[in-house]
């Protein structure tokens, strides 16, 4: 004889149309979803590995972690690029520099003979190389990338501060806040709208 454990799946299964049984697990484990939740993991193991390496004094191998994570980024998702990479780095360096000169970001301790350490350029080429796998769900939502780029942009450089890979510029906390938030705000939307561009 039957148990009503066994006989109810087969119950449910003849009742219930299939479409609702595959409705709820296709929804929330979409391969598509999976590879951009782990490429957001990847981005965050990413940042602590650099910055806790640049304060430990390896600036080097900080800029390593980035260059490697930019690579797991090419090979995990096929809308990642190197190219849109290179180009968040070159804003990013560009904007670093200028918070700097501004005296909100101090790295002459760290990076004695250039403005800005390498591995912030390596930060920067791992985030744009990651961005068109977001920039579907970031289009949408256009009107918060800025919103997102200043609360995530001055916290990020904020948190590095409290691990020492990051130090205040000359002019304080309000002119690092202000133009850290500036350059955010602009390279942010910017970079999600060339994403958008080169995504098919």
């Amino acid at each position: 004889m039957h148990t009503i454990l066994e006989v109810l799946p087969v119950v449910l299964r003849s009742r219930v149309p299939r479409k609702i049984h595959w409705a709820l697990p296709t929804r929330l484990c979409r391969p598509g979803k999976q590879i951009v939740l782990r490429l957001g993991i990847l981005l965050h193991v990413n940042w602590l590995a650099v910055v806790y390496a640049a304060a430990q004094g390896y600036p080097l191998l900080a800029a390593l972690f980035s260059v490697l994570s930019a690579g797991l980024c090419l090979r995990m998702h096929p809308a990642a690029t190197i190219r849109l990479g290179l180009v968040a780095t070159f804003i990013g360096m560009a904007g670093d520099i200028a918070v700097v000169a501004l005296g909100g970001l101090d790295f002459s301790a760290a990076s004695p003979v250039l403005p800005v350490p390498m591995w912030m350029g390596g930060l920067w080429l791992a985030f744009g190389t990651s961005l068109p796998a977001f920039e579907p769900f970031l289009s949408k939502r256009f009107w918060l990338t800025p919103v997102l780029g200043i609360v995530g942009g001055v916290g990020a450089y904020t948190s590095a501060g409290t691990f020492g890979a990051v130090e205040l510029g000359e002019a304080g906390r309000l002119t690092m806040v202000v133009s850290v938030g500036l350059l955010w705000a602009t390279a942010f939307p910017l970079l999600v709208y060339l994403a958008k561009r080169q995504n098919p």
